[in-house]
């Protein structure tokens, strides 16, 4: 039994150890470092550069395919309201900037709101719109920047383009103060005396730099909800294309999500594809077979804002289902859930996270009691169990045979004592994967010097003092083992505490309180039974 116990052990470490990996590797956030920021500043200088020295977009080779941008001056407009800027160039109408006025890179309140639509090295820009392999047309623009700050407020922007023969596109923004919400309408009229049979073509762009999987655990880049389901675009996929219905398609990184969601569910074709070689696009055609004299207006929404899970699932249509939870979604979603709720009356999750922990421990404590009573019969246990290894040590089989047989008789699981453990693995790595991808805990204070749950305790204090609580629980837990195995046994704190260094401290708290409630809890098991 005293085996099996280590054994147990040994595997949750294991578990916990490969999950880390795993997380690291595939599904968590790594930070940038020193090298890759002075890339993307490099980048950015880059993009800068580019466009002032080149106000008059030119026809682009690149090794990948051609950037094909119509020549005519830049011009730019802003929208800002209570939650972003936002800013239009009339190149394809779309998107050069997009800064969340309530999100910052950091946690110093004097670091830049966050910028979800990046800049690029050559003049692609997300929502730009065009008619086919064409290009993006060259709209016309307000002549005033827009400003909405009371609440309720919205405004209808129209740009406009007309190519010689006689095709007109309106592209139409409303924009409200109290919603990341964009409405979008695109108007298309013939009077070219043809047929138009060029799909409508709406783009989302992101740095090919932040999609690479390698080095990034957690997903960014092209994204799609497609027949009920998520389907994530890697670099690798290149040019890769789903057609019928298409719920919407985004462009993602861990916490915040570019995304356009068509109004009418039609024959839409998706591309994936790498635009240059430092650029990934996301392409939403959308089929137009439109006869002279004719016109169509296709309607769009578009959401550019954080993973907050409470906004997504207002929107209904599934784009909640974005932030990734990985294999354990199906617990971290009750999770967030109730960590959202208790937040609601307390306004801190460093306490939802602790009134969550007490409640997970309730439940738990039928099974713990239980566990506490097996592992205690079983230390009663422990002289029959010596004499039948001494009595069978020159056979293994037999000896098992008897050992299961005294099991039996005195009715113990040599097991029960490890269920606790095993049962709580699943809700730990759902309650990291909550604590590591859910926007809500970024940048969230506890108190005292915790100032960011969803990052490392900057002094270790947490991880150190949960390692001695669970040092602690584990001597008041009743043993069945010789004092060598036990002796092997005291390293696992030490273990777990160089492991929760680097764990968010959301989660070391959340272990933490539950060593404390686990020892309030064995003691007073202990003293009932005496």
């Amino acid at each position: 039994m005293e085996k099996r116990i280590l054994l147990a052990a040994i595997l949750s470490i294991v578990i916990l150890f490969l999950y880390q990996q795993a997380v690291v590797r595939w599904i968590s956030p790594p930070v940038p470092t020193s090298q890759e920021k002075g890339l993307e500043k490099a980048q950015v200088q880059e993009t800068k550069e580019k466009t002032t020295e080149a106000k008059t977009p030119v026809l682009q080779q690149t090794d990948a395919m051609p950037i094909s941008v119509q020549s005519s001056e830049e011009r730019l407009f802003t929208v800002e309201t209570p939650l972003y800027k936002a800013t239009f160039t009339n190149i394809g109408g779309g998107l050069k900037g997009f800064e969340l006025k309530k999100y910052r890179e950091s946690i110093d309140k004097t670091s830049k709101n966050v910028d979800v639509v990046k800049p690029l090295p050559v003049p692609l820009y997300s929502l730009q719109t065009g008619l086919g392999d064409k290009g993006p047309v060259q709209f016309t623009m307000p002549a005033k920047d827009i400003m909405l700050a009371a609440p309720g407020k919205t405004a209808n922007v129209i740009l406009s383009w007309e190519s010689p023969e006689g095709i007109r596109i309106d592209k139409k923004y409303i924009f409200s103060a109290d919603t990341y919400n964009i409405k979008m309408e695109v108007s298309i009229s013939n009077k070219s005396g043809h047929d138009i049979t060029s799909p409508l073509s709406i783009d989302l762009f992101a740095s090919s730099a932040a999609v690479k999987e390698e080095e990034s655990s957690y997903h960014h880049g092209p994204i799609g909800y497609l027949a009920g389901s998520i389907d994530r675009k890697t670099i690798k996929d290149n040019e890769e294309i789903a057609k019928g219905s298409i719920g919407w398609i985004a462009m993602e990184d861990k916490y915040f999500i570019s995304a356009l969601i068509p109004e009418d569910k039609e024959n839409f074709v998706w591309t994936s594809s790498i635009k240059h070689k430092n650029i990934v696009r996301s392409r939403l055609d959308t089929p137009l077979n439109l006869a002279s004299n004719n016109s169509s207006v296709k309607k769009y929404t578009i959401y550019i804002g954080p993973k907050e899970y409470d906004i997504l699932k207002g929107l209904k249509i599934n784009l909640q289902e974005a932030i990734d939870f990985g294999w354990f979604a199906f617990m971290a979603w009750p999770l967030l859930i109730a960590l959202n709720f208790l937040y609601s009356f307390f306004h801190n999750y460093g306490l939802a996270i602790i009134i969550l922990t007490i409640v997970i421990k309730i439940l738990f404590h039928p099974l713990t009691k239980q566990s506490l009573n097996s592992m205690k019969e079983m230390q009663k246990l422990q002289p029959q169990m010596a004499a039948v290894r001494e009595k069978y040590k020159n056979d293994k089989e037999k000896m098992n045979r008897e050992l299961m047989e005294l099991y039996k008789r005195n009715k113990v699981n040599p097991l029960g004592g490890c269920l606790p453990i095993v049962l709580q693995i699943p809700v730990f790595i759902a309650l990291y994967n909550v604590l590591s991808a859910s926007i809500e805990m970024r940048h969230m204070p506890f108190m005292f010097w915790i100032h960011d749950l969803s990052a490392k305790d900057p002094y270790y204090v947490t991880p150190i003092l949960m390692g001695a609580t669970m040092l602690w629980q584990q001597k008041m837990t009743p043993s069945t083992m010789d004092p060598q195995q036990a002796k092997i046994m005291l390293i696992m704190p030490v273990v777990f505490t160089f492991m929760f260094l680097s764990f968010p401290s959301g989660l070391v708290l959340y272990w933490l309180v539950n060593n404390v409630l686990s020892i309030a809890q064995q003691y007073h098991i202990q003293k009932a039974t005496k």
